[in-house]
């Protein structure tokens, strides 16, 4: 899909790669619908020294001149082990094939300040998407708490309100960093939140996976990146579901077409209180927000198959790119 440039959106992808961040990433680009201004790591998947290394990496081999900005060592409070059992020591592990190495060098400047000037810089025209902890956007939100009426929306990927996936209550980003993700949504920045309620149901399947691999015959990193992910998926192992919950791609595709989703106006807020229900997100459906909530935008279903059909040509035409290389 490709939008006229007066139409483009423009964008900060703040992430922590991460085989999903990957595969958002590749939509983002392959879409043509978006001016993508900055890549912003977060310490997440793992460490920041490889979310950012990777966040390089992917924007490297996808023929761009994306900046890449590393930015948040370790969340503000909270302290975790890294999920290598999901995403591998290096956070993009593959199967065989791997992205080649970069040719440029992370961008200067850490990526809280890098949001915060470029937000300040364009009020109300930056959109903000978050793929991983917020602890960036809570760091420049701390710097300059006007950021949040110029930002023009935050879409995020986290939360959910069906249970958790780290713990049967939270989901992963939000629970990592449960202190950041309480700052950002009270500042009342515009927010939409794709939470687990509709990104578990977001994979594709094996004649998806096919395609991918089909697309480049031999080495192929974008094949290889989403089997390893398949390989480590609990819910495909399990027969829940096909193929891998591609989670990060939501966002993406809610900002290419709205129509793909259903969104509703829920008063949410975020555990902080340590306990079985830390990092949870709890949603209010009354008419107002109750104190200490934000009234935000919350996936609630999705056109599976169509988001579906989104992702995969990315990955296919990221397979083509990369092998081009």
């Amino acid at each position: 899909m490709n939008t006229s440039p007066t139409t483009r959106r423009r964008l900060i992808i703040d992430c922590d790669p991460g085989h999903d961040d990957f595969a958002a990433i590749a939509l983002a680009v392959m879409s043509g619908a978006f001016d993508i201004e900055a890549i912003t790591a977060v310490c997440g998947n793992a460490p920041l020294a490889r979310t950012s290394a990777n966040a390089l990496a992917i924007a490297d081999a996808l023929g761009t001149a994306i900046p890449v900005h590393a930015g948040a060592v370790a969340p503000l409070i909270h302290r975790y082990e890294f999920p290598a059992a999901f995403h591998g020591v290096t956070g993009l592990d593959s199967t065989g094939a791997t992205l080649p190495p970069p040719r440029r060098a992370l961008a200067p400047g850490h990526a809280a300040l890098e949001i915060l000037a470029r937000v300040n810089a364009a009020p109300g025209e930056i959109t903000l998407v978050v793929l991983g902890p917020m602890t960036n956007v809570a760091l420049a939100l701390a710097l300059d708490p006007e950021m949040a009426g110029k930002v023009k929306e935050l879409v995020f990927m986290g939360g959910g309100l069906i249970g958790g996936n780290v713990t049967p209550r939270a989901e992963f980003n939000l629970w990592a960093d449960p202190e950041a993700a309480a700052i950002v949504l009270r500042s009342g920045i515009k927010a939409t939140m794709f939470g687990l309620d509709v990104t578990n149901r977001a994979f594709i399947d094996g004649d998806d996976l096919a395609r991918v691999r089909a697309a480049v015959p031999g080495a192929n990193p974008v094949a290889d990146i989403i089997q390893f992910y398949t390989d480590r998926s609990g819910d495909v192992a399990a027969g829940r579901v096909p193929g891998p919950a591609l989670h990060d791609t939501c966002p993406l595709a809610w900002l290419i077409d709205p129509a793909l989703f259903t969104i509703e106006s829920l008063g949410v807020t975020v555990a902080t209180q340590p306990g079985p229900h830390y990092g949870a997100t709890d949603a209010d459906r009354r008419p107002w927000a109750p104190e200490g909530s934000a009234r935000i935008g919350v996936a609630l279903d999705l056109d599976r198959p169509a988001v579906a059909r989104h992702v995969t040509d990315a990955l296919v035409e990221a397979a083509r790119r990369i092998a081009r290389r």
